[in-house]
Parts: structure tokens; sequence; C-alpha cells
């Protein structure tokens, strides 16, 4: 390959116009093929999807690349972190990956893409039934190494080009590739073709062995409580807090409310394991683009997000996930296999011989030995967030949070943990109007959307942290001294506890405490005998009124030492309570059909249980009975107050037993 010249040769995408495919004669080897020339300034492409660092190179000179029409002769260039997306008038698209550049021209026989470096993937998609025809687009990509044929049926083609070979991939549908000598091969869904020193060959199907070189695992706790178990040892002990390089065979378990982050060096995939999870690395490799982690998910939630254009593939006990751009995952351990959501961007299944796309918005369910996995079309988490921000979010144990906007169709989603998003915690395309992320324990999420012409679309952001159950007001204890002034209590949520101080009596042993209802001196409403100078009550033992309390000593034998003077008490509740308060149910209690759900809320607050509005009475109390959603089930309180953020309360119940 020293002395091949620089300029690149290569894969022919051909969409027919034609209803009925006509023979097509043998190609001519592709050294005759010519580079094409700049033409008129007609829009070939239209340029969407941009994320990172992307430039566009016209009339030789580059800028920055804003979305928008291309024409013969520009070219697109991504950097590191860079990507884009050429869609075409037929629906077909092609998407450039980090490092790369594509540059456009035509010919005779329609676009023409110079792929000089880098990964691009050809996408055409099936149309729905009745779905009326766009304007056929010829498209022919340029590599140094062959040219590939796709036809107009549904096809997804991987292109990679290096410095010194090509790899074409396929992922659905068929092709015809023709290397420079013009010999031709023909590969089905799976198979690949590769070209290395000038040669190209066929791998079929499950035949591809690429060698990889072992790399480092860093492990390091992102939340709560971690811990670590060597291959051969026999306790755990606790992640250290600078974090560790795991070793192939080493095993990492959180907590609950805990959760660790693992990256692979030189990659920026990322994996995070949940809260009360735990998994054993068996090894991870890199070779070139392509990166591989191979690991058991013995319990919980495994998230992945996969690095924008790499080859990326996580292996697990009975089946294997490829990603080749952005994508991000979740993956629950079931008792039958795993329950696999993909949140952005599209991956392939691989069990044995079968291989499934899996996109933004869908679930497979994996169980068995082998076998198809079913898809089903996910929904939005029970709490779903819209744009703004501020809004306030308190929790404990709740898996997934959803952002929303009104905009349908193809959008790019970013979330990160600060307002520059130089800290990604999820980026990829999407097709529905909502994205489901992983909830922190605390912290901040910022998230943006833009369209496939790069216009922002929506964005906002949300504040989480655990919720307040250590100031709850039903927890005061108030002090009522003996005296002439009248004491009155001011409570809120529900009445609490209160304690009677007196003077203590030299000859006394105990003291018998009377409380009574205000113009109901017959018969106390509570009575305690003690033998302190103080008297409790427990929180709800006295209700809201007015009350005369008498304390009486006594001696060893009973007898009364001098008569009780009444004094004065007042319960008033106050309902200028400063947050929402849940009394029921509580956090982590066992899930019912219906559960009851209780508290208080600020005065001008309107309160809502996952979505339906609750009423409040006159002192903005609220009791009613509630289905949990989701899984675990949640009760989601969302309180709202004019001119203030949105604050949500959230309650993760344990599930229904047998």
């Amino acid at each position: 390959m020293s002395n091949t010249r620089p300029w690149l040769l290569a894969l022919l995408l051909v969409a027919s116009g034609c209803d009925e495919e006509a023979a097509t004669p043998a190609p001519p080897p592709v050294e005759s093929a010519a580079a094409p020339d700049s033409g008129p300034a007609v829009e070939l492409a239209r340029l969407e999807g941009l994320s990172g660092d992307v430039q566009v190179e016209r009339g030789g000179k580059k800028v920055p690349a804003q979305a928008g029409p291309l024409y013969s002769g520009d070219a697109v260039e991504t950097g590191s972190s860079g990507a884009a997306t050429l869609s075409f008038p037929d629906g077909r698209s092609v998407e450039v990956g980090a490092d790369a550049r594509v540059g456009v021209g035509q010919d005779a026989g329609g676009v023409v893409l110079t792929v000089e470096r880098g990964i691009v993937l050809s996408r055409v998609p099936a149309k729905p039934a009745g779905a009326p025809a766009g304007k056929k687009v010829a498209l022919t990509l340029l590599t140094p190494f062959g040219l590939t044929r796709v036809g107009s049926e549904p096809s997804e083609v991987s292109v990679q080009v290096t410095k010194d070979s090509g790899r074409v991939e396929v992922k659905l549908g068929a092709i015809e590739f023709v290397a420079k000598d013009g010999k031709q091969l023909r590969a089905s869904e799976g198979d690949s073709v590769e070209v290395s020193a000038g040669q190209a060959e066929l791998r079929l199907k499950g035949s591809r062995r690429v060698e990889l070189e072992p790399i480092d695992v860093m492990v390091r706790v992102g939340s709560g409580r971690a811990e670590l178990r060597g291959k051969d040892a026999k306790r755990w002990r606790s992640v250290r807090a600078d974090g560790e390089v795991l070793a192939p065979g080493d095993g990492v378990r959180t907590r609950a409310g805990g959760s660790v982050d693992l990256a692979l060096k030189n990659s920026s995939s990322q994996l995070t394991l949940g809260p009360s999870a735990e998994m054993v690395l068996e090894g991870a490799g890199q070779g070139g683009t392509s990166d591989e982690a191979r690991l058991e998910l013995r319990q919980g939630r495994l998230g992945l997000q996969l690095a924008q254009g790499r080859e990326s593939r996580v292996v697990l006990p009975g089946l294997t996930l490829e990603g080749d751009g952005a994508s991000r995952l979740a993956v629950r351990r079931t008792g039958s296999g795993y329950l696999v959501d993909a949140q952005t961007g599209r991956v392939t299944l691989v069990r044995g011989e079968t291989r499934q796309p899996l996109r933004a918005g869908e679930r497979a369910v994996v169980s068995g030995e082998t076998g198809e996995a079913r898809i089903e079309s996910l929904g939005p988490a029970p709490l779903l967030l819209g744009a703004g921000d501020g809004a306030e979010v308190y929790h404990q144990d709740m898996p997934e949070v959803a952002f929303g906007w009104e905009k349908e169709g193809e959008v790019t989603v970013e979330v990160a943990t600060d307002a520059e998003f130089t800290r990604p915690l999820l980026t990829g395309t999407v097709f529905q109007p909502f994205v489901n992320v992983p909830a922190p324990a605390r912290g901040t999420l910022f998230w943006r959307v833009k369209g496939k012409d790069g216009q922002e679309v929506a964005k906002g952001s949300a504040v989480f942290a655990p919720e307040r159950l250590g100031r709850d007001l039903d927890r005061v204890r108030n002090v009522v001294p003996e005296g002439l002034e009248k004491t009155t209590i001011f409570y809120q949520d529900k009445p609490p506890a209160v304690t009677f101080t007196y003077s203590e009596e030299m000859s006394a042993a105990r003291y018998r405490v009377a409380v009574y209802r205000a113009g109901a001196l017959d018969k106390p409403v509570a009575e305690r005998t003690v033998t302190e100078a103080r008297a409790a009550l427990d929180a709800g033992a006295l209700s809201e009124g007015s009350y005369l309390w008498s304390v009486t000593p006594l001696s060893e034998t009973g007898e009364q030492l001098k008569g009780g003077r009444m004094n004065k008490l007042e319960l008033v509740y106050d309902n200028s309570v400063p947050m929402l308060l849940v009394s029921q149910p509580r956090q982590g209690q066992r899930s019912a059909a219906k559960v009851r759900a209780t508290g208080v809320a600020p005065v001008n607050a309107r309160v809502s249980i996952n979505g339906r509005p609750a009423s409040l009475d006159g002192k903005h109390r609220f009791d009613t009975w509630v289905e949990p959603v989701g899984s675990p089930p949640l009760l989601v309180f969302r309180m709202t107050r004019p001119g203030a953020p949105d604050v949500h309360t959230v309650r993760t119940l344990k599930e229904r037993g047998p």
C-alpha cells in the first residue's frame, strides 16, 4: 500500500430509480474511475445531526459546520468528538463518525462521496406501507479499496477507512463488493469484507476473528458504597477513593443507593453499575477503532454509553451488544435473561447466529439460551420533566427520570452533569419526544435537544437530592411549662409530641398529669403518672384545640399532697409549611394495588400524585388512595406554586410479593 496514490476510490452505493432491476454488467477495474469534478451550486445533500467539532470545507476554506445544504466540492470533516449526518431526498442517510473526512461531489451517475478516513454508516430505511416515494438518489462512496453496490431495499452498511486497510460490514440487507482488480464478492447480513495489503477477503457471518490487545478498565465510585473482590479473594473490600484498575475475574458490587463508573482505557465508552448490583469483569480489549468489554452481570442494572465513531462490543453470557456510534443502553438482569432498553442510538443484538437491530425507544426482552429477543416499545419513566431550569427532585432509589419535549421525529439529545456539557452522561439519537436517563442520587443534570437541522429544540436542568426526611415537622417535641400564661403551640403536618414540665415537690414520689378539653373537665383526654418533673405525650395524642392541664404530686402510698393547678394549652394548626411533606406511604414499604397517600403542602400550592390532582382541605392536607406506577413501584408527588420551580418528591416501594 505504500505505493498507492493518495486519491481515494471505492464503495459504490447505487439506489436504482427504476421499479424493475436490470442486470448489471461487470464493472471495469476501479483504477479507471476518476475523482468527481466540482459542479454548479446544486444542493446534493443536507447536513444535519451536528455534534462536537465539525467543519465544512468550501472553496478551499474551512469554517465551522452549520446545518443546511451541501454542494459539489464541499467536504465534511469531524474532530475526535465530532459527528454529522448527510440526508438525501429518498430517506437514506450517511452518518459520519469522529476523526473522519468525506468529500461531496457528483458525476453522471449521481452523488459521489469520497471517504478519505474514518467510519461512515449508510442506512436505507424501510418505508411504511402507503408512504409516498421520495426522489431516488444514486449514491457512490469512494475509498482506496473497492466498490460496493447496495440496492434500494432496506439496508445498513458500515464502512471503515484507515491508512492501510478498509472494512465493509453488512448489518442489514446484502451488497456486492468489487475490488480494485475487478474481483467481485457478495456479502449478506452479518458478513463483512476486509481489505488489507491490497487483498480483499470475504468473512462470513460468525467467522470474523479480530485480534484485540488487552486494555485496562478503571473503576471509580460514583455514589454511595461500592465494594471489590479480587479473582482469588474470599472477602469484599471497599473500592479505593481514587479508583483502581480491575483485573480479569475481579468482581464489583454496589449497595442500595450506590453506583460505580467503569472506563475503558483510550475510549470514551463508559459503563455504570447501578444500585444493589453485582458484576464480574472477564476482560477488555481494543484494536484499531474497535472496543470490547466482556463481563457477567449477576444482578441489578448496568448502564452503557457507547463511544461515537468507534465499533463497540459488550459481551454478556448469552448476549452480545454491538454498536458503531453514540448509543446509550440500560441492561437489567432478570431471572430468565435480560431487559435491554435502548435510550439513544442504534445497536445490534447478537445471540448465536441471530442478529436483531434495536434502536432508541425500544426494549429487548431476552430470555433462554438462544433465539430472537422480543422487541417492545418504551414509554417515558414515571417522572417526566419538561423544558425549563430549576426543577427539584427528591428521591431515594428511583432508577430513571425522563426529559420530554414537543417536537416529533428524529433528534439528537445530550445530557451532562455540567452546564457546558463537558462531562456528558448520555448522548445520541432518539426518535420519540422523550429520553429516559439514570436518576442521580444527588447533583444537577443539564440537557438539550437539537433537530436534524442542528437547531436547538429544547433544553432544561433539574436538581436531584435525597428527600429531606430528617426535617419532618411531626418529629418536633414541644415543651409546655407550668405557669399562669397560656402556652400556644403552632404545628404543621400533624399534631406534635408534647412534654409538660413543672416544679418538683420535695415529698412527692410520683406526679399525675391530666389533660382536659376546655369546657369538658369531667374526663381527661390524656393522663400520665410519672416519677420525674416532666411528662411526655407522643405525637398525635392531642389534636388541634384548647386544653387545660394539671399536675398533682402524690406520696408513696398514692395520697394527693396538694391540689393540682390548672394550666392553659392551645394547639393551633398553621399551614405555612415551607415544603411538601409526605407522611404516607413510607419509603420502601411494600406496594399494593392501591396505597394510602397523606401529607401537607404549603399555602398556594397544588399537588398531583402520579399525574392526578390531589384534593387539599382547608388546611392544605391531602389524604387519598393511589395506584403505584413503574418498576419498582413509585409514587410521584408533584408540587407547583406560582413563580417557583416545580418540586417532585418520589417514594419508591417494594415490589408486591406472591
